[in-house]
C-alpha cells in the first residue's frame, strides 16, 4: 500500500501533531474539522507546531512554509474520498469515534487504509463500527507528536498483517519508531503509565510528600526527564482522568480508578499546561 495522500479527521492536539509530521515529511494532508471556526483554529495549531520546530532548529522557515502549503483544511467529510490513508483523531469518546469511522467506511474505497488514533479504547470496539473490521488499524501517537518517536500500532485477532505492516511502514516514513502491540485497553504505554501517575497522586493525597519532592525523587532517582505531576500536567489532567476512567471501566481494577484529587482538579478546570494551571501554575 503506497501512501501519498493522507486525511486526518479531527485536528486537536493529537490531530495537529500528526498533520504537522505528515506534511513535514512530504505528504499532502486533508484535514476535516467540524466547522469553519474549528478549521481556522486547527490551521493555526498546525502552524504553531511547525514554528516551534523551526525555533528549535529542526526545521527551516522555508520547510515549515512548504509543509503548511501541503495542508488543506475542510469541513466536508467527503473530501477524504481520494485519500490513501485516513487517520481518525477525534476526541477520545467511543460513540463519537464509532460514528466517524462508520462514515469513513461509507465514503472510502475498500482498499483505503483506515486508522484510529486512540490511547485506551479497545480497537475491536472501533473496528466493529465498520464493515471491514479486519482492515482497521489502531495507532497511538505520543504527545507531543513532532518530538516523540514512538507509535504503538495496534492489531486485533482479526487484523490483516499487511495492513498492520503498511501502517508501520508509514510511521517509519514519518521518522517514528513503530511498535506493534496487541489490542488490550491502554495497550502497553498507558497500561503501565496510568497506574504510575495515579499512584503518585494518591501518595500526595496521603501526605507522603509534596508534589515537588515526589517529582524530584523520580527525576533524580530514576533518571526520568520529568516527574509524574509535571508529566500529568503536560498530558492534560482531563486526559489522564479519562484514560484512567476508560481503563477502570474495562478492568474494574482499583489501580485505574481516578483519585478524588484528580477529579476535583478536572472539575475546577485545572487541566495542566493547556489551561495555565494543574498541579503547577504556568504562564499562558
Amino acid at each position: 500500500m503506497q501512501v501519498k495522500r493522507v486525511a486526518v479527521i479531527g485536528c486537536g492536539t493529537m490531530g495537529a501533531g500528526v498533520t504537522h509530521v505528515a506534511a513535514e515529511h512530504g505528504y499532502e494532508v486533508s484535514v476535516v474539522e467540524a466547522g469553519p471556526a474549528a478549521a481556522e483554529a486547527a490551521l493555526r495549531r498546525v502552524d504553531d507546531s511547525l514554528q516551534r520546530t523551526v525555533s528549535r532548529g529542526r526545521l527551516t522557515q522555508a520547510g515549515a512554509a512548504a509543509a503548511l502549503d501541503r495542508v488543506t483544511m475542510t469541513t466536508d467529510l467527503e473530501a477524504i474520498a481520494d485519500a490513501d490513508l485516513v487517520i481518525e483523531a477525534v476526541f477520545e469518546d467511543v460513540a463519537l469515534k464509532c460514528d466517524v469511522l462508520g462514515e469513513v467506511d461509507r465514503i472510502t474505497a475498500p482498499d483505503v487504509m483506515i486508522a484510529s488514533n486512540t490511547s485506551t479504547i479497545p480497537l475491536v470496539i472501533l473496528a466493529g463500527a465498520t464493515r471491514r473490521p479486519e482492515s482497521i488499524v489502531g495507532c497511538h501517537f505520543f504527545n507531543p507528536v513532532p518530538a516523540m518517536k514512538l507509535v504503538e500500532v495496534i492489531r486485533t485477532p482479526t487484523s490483516r498483517p499487511e495492513h498492520v505492516a503498511a501502517f508501520a511502514d508509514f510511521a517509519t516514513a514519518l521518522g517514528k519508531t513503530p511498535v506493534v502491540v496487541n489490542d488490550v485497553p491502554g495497550f502497553v504505554g498507558n497500561l503501565l503509565i496510568v497506574p504510575y501517575l495515579l499512584d503518585a497522586i494518591r501518595a500526595f493525597e496521603r501526605g507522603v510528600a509534596d508534589k515537588e519532592s515526589i517529582d524530584e525523587v523520580i527525576k533524580l532517582g530514576f533518571n526520568h526527564p520529568m516527574g509524574p505531576f509535571a508529566l500529568s500536567d503536560l498530558i492534560g489532567l482531563d486526559i489522564v482522568h479519562d484514560m484512567a476512567a476508560s481503563m477502570y471501566e474495562e478492568y474494574k481494577d482499583p489501580r485505574y480508578s481516578p483519585p478524588p484529587l484528580l477529579k476535583q482538579y478536572v472539575r475546577l478546570g485545572w487541566l495542566g499546561r493547556k489551561s495555565g494551571r494543574g498541579f503547577y501554575s504556568y504562564n499562558r
